[in-house]
């Protein structure tokens, strides 16, 4: 693990009973059988009284904690942190003093990719270490770590390398992360398919298994491998809360993006990845029961992947491209939604306005915004707030992204003709009390959906609009009469979504630049473990709500342009998106950077 030396200050390690370059030997027993001792000067300590000092235990603690280590594997250390409780940073910290080595709080500024380069990814990937350098003065290779212990490790690593190596300690954490990126998601992965692949090329095996062929498609997107590597791309971007993720193929890269909180994000991942595009489109495809022959056609899919027990559904769109098919998965998991409008960012005011438009008993209620604003949400909250008994509500949507008890939801199949239009006509025979249509998208569904509002149902539906307003010129322009828009709307919910501030790593600055707008303070996040360092995690709503008053009906009836609609609500005491969004800086939720570029064409 270290250099064989005995300089002061440093700690030099060997497995008991064995004896390496003048490092003192001490015979002992512990509960692993071969236990680690530190010399240093007038001292010998093992592993499991260092433990016990580092993390404040009692003794009998750790005792327990080694005979969990012995019977189910693992080390001590991870024991005391993970089972024991004990706080990682300090009993890092603490080693690192007892121990003679560097121990970081925050990540290095970079590290050279010839340095990465000087340990495999699949060695360091298994024994979870990342270099940092070499020590100039005894040849060692520095690696970072957020466990000393492990002499097996040290052993195999030094085989390895044919150098001594010295460890430097971090939370690991942040070796995970700096792991993913200077090696990138299923680097070891890679590394195996990519030397199989150059096998092949060289003449070491047959059968070309990243050939584009139909049945050697079908073999290089089922190897392990292959399947590992797609699936731990998934896995990452789940954790991670992401809605999309991105495969889009270069001339000379492959990229991986995530949308995380409504913001791509680029993956780490091997640049030798590119030489494998064929194998993961045609993996994806199987996934999503696609045709992996054909590659120059639009094709859409979608599958089901279950993590940790939830179960997540895969909506995959293929699109070719010069350099190969770009492919787009849609994450959305399949949860049971029990959420409230105060949950989702609503003010009090936005919330009664709300309520006073989704509690009456019959008329439509519009939800817009662009994609990806929390539509769909806003609208389920609204369902789970008047779902009863003795209401009965249907849904019809491409796709169902909620479950819902007591609920009948249907989901489009426009292939075989089941499309909006049709599935509303089919609605109306089953005595619905309250109906949603996930999107209005035609003259036709658009035509129905106002006619069921005016016959006696409480229709839900979404537009793409900018704003509150702008629903009215939308629907006006689509074909349907003022009169039936007039009579028919009950109120317009506008949305968007704004990142939240990190709650983990919040702060109050000055508010510099930004007096003009009243604040006397604000809140930014730092950037931490939990928010990926972006400062941001999670997101919240800001919301105008527009309900349709009689002086609203007079203004639509009379074809007034969506500016004039919208001043009279403001007159009537409607808040704008931009007044939502400052108010969630007010209150410490965003910050006004990220209120700004949300609202900034709503100035």
């Amino acid at each position: 693990m270290f250099p064989a030396d005995t300089t002061p200050g440093r700690a030099a390690l060997a497995p008991a009973g064995t004896s390496r370059g003048g490092i003192q030997q001490v015979e002992q027993h512990s509960y692993a059988e071969v236990c680690w001792f530190f010399v240093k000067p007038d001292t010998a300590t093992d592993e499991s009284t260092l433990c016990a000092q580092a993390s404040g235990l009692p003794a009998e603690r750790i005792q327990d904690l080694a005979d969990y280590v012995r019977q189910y594997g693992g080390t001590l250390l991870r024991a005391v942190v993970e089972r024991g409780g004990a706080d990682e940073a300090s009993v890092l910290s603490h080693l690192a003093g007892r121990l003679g080595l560097e121990f970081l709080t925050t990540p290095p500024e970079s590290i050279a990719p010839e340095t990465v380069t000087q340990l495999p990814a699949s060695l360091a990937l298994v024994h979870e270490v990342i270099p940092i350098g070499a020590d100039g003065e005894h040849g060692a290779l520095r690696l970072i770590c957020s466990d000393p212990f492990d002499w097996r490790r040290t052993d195999e690593l030094s085989h390895l390398l044919g150098r001594p190596v010295e460890y430097v300690l971090a939370p690991r954490t942040m070796v995970s992360r700096l792991l993913k990126a200077h090696y990138g998601v299923g680097a070891d992965t890679v590394e195996r398919l990519v030397g199989a692949k150059a096998g092949e090329e060289d003449g070491g095996l047959a059968g070309g298994a990243l050939s584009t062929e139909l049945s050697d498609d079908e073999e290089a997107a089922n190897e392990p491998t292959v399947v590992n590597l797609v699936n731990r791309i998934l896995s990452e971007a789940i954790e991670a809360l992401a809605t999309d993720i991105h495969f889009e193929p270069y001339d000379t890269k492959y990229r991986v993006r995530y949308r995380v909180d409504g913001m791509l994000e680029e993956v780490s991942i091997p640049a030798t990845v590119r030489h494998l595009k064929l194998a993961l489109v045609s993996r994806i495809k199987i996934m999503a029961h696609l045709d992996i022959t054909e590659k120059r056609l639009p094709q859409d899919g979608r599958a089901r992947v279950t993590l940790r027990g939830a179960e997540y559904d895969l909506r995959v769109s293929v699109l070719p491209g010069v350099y190969g098919e770009a492919i787009n998965i849609r994450l959305q998991s399949r949860q049971m939604v029990e959420l409230e409008l105060g949950g989702l960012g609503f003010s009090e005011e936005e919330q009664a306005r709300v309520r006073s438009v989704i509690e009456r008993p019959h008329g439509l209620v519009l939800v817009t915004g662009p994609t990806g604003s929390g539509k769909t949400t806003t609208l389920y909250t609204c369902l789970d707030r008047i779902n009863e008994p003795q209401t009965k509500i249907i849904t019809i949507e491409d796709p169902v992204e909620y479950w819902m008890d007591d609920i009948l939801q249907m989901q489009v199949h426009e292939e075989i003709g089941f499309d909006f239009s049709r599935a509303l006509r089919s609605m109306l025979r089953h005595d619905p009390d309250v109906m949603l249509i996930g999107e209005i998208r035609d003259r036709e569904t658009a035509d129905i959906t106002i006619r069921s509002a005016l016959t006696g149902h409480l229709v839900f539906a979404t537009l793409h609009t900018n704003d509150a307003s702008g629903a009215v010129s939308r629907l006006l322009d689509i074909g349907i009469e003022p009169f039936l828009v007039a009579s028919s709307l009950s109120g317009i919910v506008a949305q968007r979504l704004v990142r939240k501030i990190c709650a983990h790593c919040k702060r109050e600055v000055a508010p510099e630049g930004f007096e003009a707008l009243g604040f006397d303070r604000v809140w930014e996040g730092k950037g931490c473990e939990k928010c990926r360092y972006t400062g941001y995690r999670g997101r919240s709503v800001i919301a105008e709500v527009l309900p349709v008053t009689a002086g609203i009906r007079e203004l639509i009836q009379q074809r007034e342009p969506a500016d004039g609609i919208k001043q009279a609500a403001q007159r009537e005491g409607m808040s704008t998106l931009r007044d939502s969004a400052l108010r969630a800086v007010r209150a410490g939720r965003t910050t006004v950077a990220e209120a700004v570029r949300i609202t900034g064409e709503d100035a």
